[in-house]
């Protein structure tokens, strides 16, 4: 006899045999048992999880001849035989990709009409129907309504959203569902039992997962494992054939980035590479063992994690060197990393720079000591302002008594470029204006003193900014200039020189209590970036976006 690949040769003959459809091959055991079979069957599942199979069952359960009391083909009397070999003149096989024209369906009306030769029902197998063509499927709806007593479609795909409404309402559907790792690895193990082949059921996990849910895929993977290992399937093969990296590598990169160690994480990224396994899929196995130590980490039990028992033992173990926070921060970083270290040709680099930009990670830990920090240093501020409040504080002068300010009554509209104020040239936005930042940050604070600032005549090249402002004094008899000169070269931190033209004259503007209040904001912002909490806060990428008075 000719020799079988795995994948036929372990077909599945009953519906018993097929792995992990049990809500459906039920259904259809019961329908069979009950005579309330359908004229329309749509199997609809991913790749390899037993639709073209189960229609052969369920084909074999409707004309089998010597039908068993569960529903069960019997596999041994002339019908059965037939259709298991495929040479049943009443079982008509259709590849809908290759046979998707009107002609081909028309073929189909002009032959259904004849009985069925030697079995119970003339069957048609339409594989990959969502390949028909539109008109095709309007050429077949009216047979799909009304097919023959003695004749049942029995119609497979991998894609049902592409089948037009009309005919799925015609359909009695059944979803197969995605294989589970346990499902596959048990069979595999199975037919490596029954094949006398020695192996290691970490390698068959291994497979499971490469053929993503799909019995098939797993089986062909598993054929060529055992032609390349010499009839052993070991975790050592699985690496040689398909690429993957060496699990103590993958898992010493998750336990270094817990641990913050950085140079044993690139070194294992990069042994990685010097053996010529595929960084892309490293990443995704980084991915898919991180979603398992989440799983345990949150719900404290491997129920719902698929992998063998050692797996299982180091998920567990490596789940107690962070918290569930810190895990979940991880695991959305290296899924946003995978997308784009995938589809890089620099594959490496950005997998290394992955890894050490995971190990210089705060835990959360970190976050609470910075919190607990951000509010001693919080309550200390407050009570140093009150104190020095109640020493310096004095009572205000009554507005007559207050020197008087006031902007020159020339008129400069602020987004004029080189307007003359006093016979002087103003320079504006062609370069740096650190005036109109300065005053723009009390804009969201004080909106009022913001406009008052904004108002000032000013002259601003590249080294000075010069100010003038009117009073009814004869000189700066209170320190306003004073003040506005700290709270300015606070802000440029030496970048320009500040001064202060004072003119007699007019009304005032400013209050003594607002520049104090500016003076007051400027302090405590001060003192804040010189908090220990706030620089650690600035080192962990926070920001200051404002100082609010109480």
């Amino acid at each position: 006899m000719a020799y079988q690949v795995v994948a036929r040769k372990w077909r599945p003959q009953r519906f018993d045999e097929v792995v992990g459809q049990d809500h459906v091959t039920s259904t259809l055991k019961y329908a069979i048992l009950n005579n309330r079979t359908a004229p329309v069957y749509l199997f609809t599942g991913i790749r390899g999880t037993g639709k073209t199979t189960l229609a052969r069952i369920l084909v074999k359960a409707l004309n089998c001849t010597d039908l068993q009391a569960d529903g069960e083909p019997c596999n041994k009397c002339e019908c059965c035989r037939e259709i298991s070999e495929g040479r049943s003149p009443d079982v008509v096989e259709i590849d809908g990709a290759s046979n998707n024209s009107v002609d081909d369906v028309r073929d189909i009306k002009e032959n259904i009409s004849y009985s069925p030769v030697k079995s119970k029902f003339k069957v048609y197998i339409i594989d990959e129907v969502h390949m028909l063509s539109k008109s095709a499927f309007n050429a077949l709806l009216k047979t799909l309504e009304e097919p023959p007593a003695h004749s049942v479609f029995i119609l497979a795909t991998t894609d049902p959203q592409k089948i037009p409404t009309t005919v799925l309402s015609r359909c009695q559907r059944y979803d197969l569902k995605r294989l589970s790792l346990d499902d596959v690895a048990k069979q595999l193990a199975k037919i490596l039992d029954a094949e006398q082949r020695q192996y290691d059921m970490e390698a068959l996990y291994a497979i499971a997962r490469e053929g993503e849910g799909s019995m098939r895929d797993s089986q062909t993977i598993l054929e060529q494992l055992v032609t390349f290992g010499g009839g052993k399937v070991t975790e050592s093969e699985i690496s040689m054939i398909l690429g993957a990296s060496d699990k103590k590598q993958l898992r010493g990169i998750i336990e270094s980035i817990a641990k913050h160690d950085s140079v044993a994480a690139v070194t294992f990224a990069r042994d990685i590479y010097k053996n010529g396994k595929s960084i892309e899929k490293a990443s995704r196995d980084i991915l898919s063992l991180l979603h398992g130590i989440l799983l345990f980490s949150e719900l404290g039990n491997g129920s719902f994690i698929e992998a063998p028992a050692e797996e299982l033992e180091w998920i567990k173990s490596c789940s107690q060197l962070a918290s569930t926070p810190d895990w979940t921060r991880l695991f959305r970083f290296w899924n946003g990393e995978y997308e784009g270290i995938k589809s890089s040709d620099f594959a490496l680099m950005l997998f290394e720079v992955a890894v050490i930009t995971a190990c210089s990670f705060p835990t959360m830990n970190d976050f609470r000591s910075f919190a607990k920090n951000i509010s001693s240093a919080a309550s200390a501020m407050t009570q140093n302002v009150q104190v020095a409040e109640k020493k310096t504080a004095e009572p205000l002068k009554s507005v007559q008594n207050q020197p008087q300010i006031q902007a020159k009554t020339e008129k400069r509209p602020l987004d004029v470029e080189n307007e003359n104020i006093a016979g002087k040239p103003v320079e504006n936005s062609v370069k740096e204006e650190l005036w109109r930042d300065f005053a723009a940050t009390f804009k969201d604070k004080d909106a009022f003193l913001y406009g008052r600032l904004m108002s000032l005549p000013y002259i601003e090249d590249e080294k000075s900014v010069s100010v003038t402002i009117t009073t009814t004094l004869n000189s700066d008899g209170d320190g306003f200039s004073k003040r506005l000169k700290t709270l300015f070269d606070n802000f440029v931190q030496g970048r320009k020189e500040f001064s202060v033209d004072f003119k007699k004259g007019g009304e005032s503007i400013f209050t003594e209590d607002e520049l104090r209040r500016m003076e007051d904001m400027e302090r405590r912002k001060k003192e804040m970036t010189e908090s220990g909490a706030v620089k650690t806060a600035l080192e962990m990428g926070f920001e200051i976006k404002g100082v609010f008075a109480e």
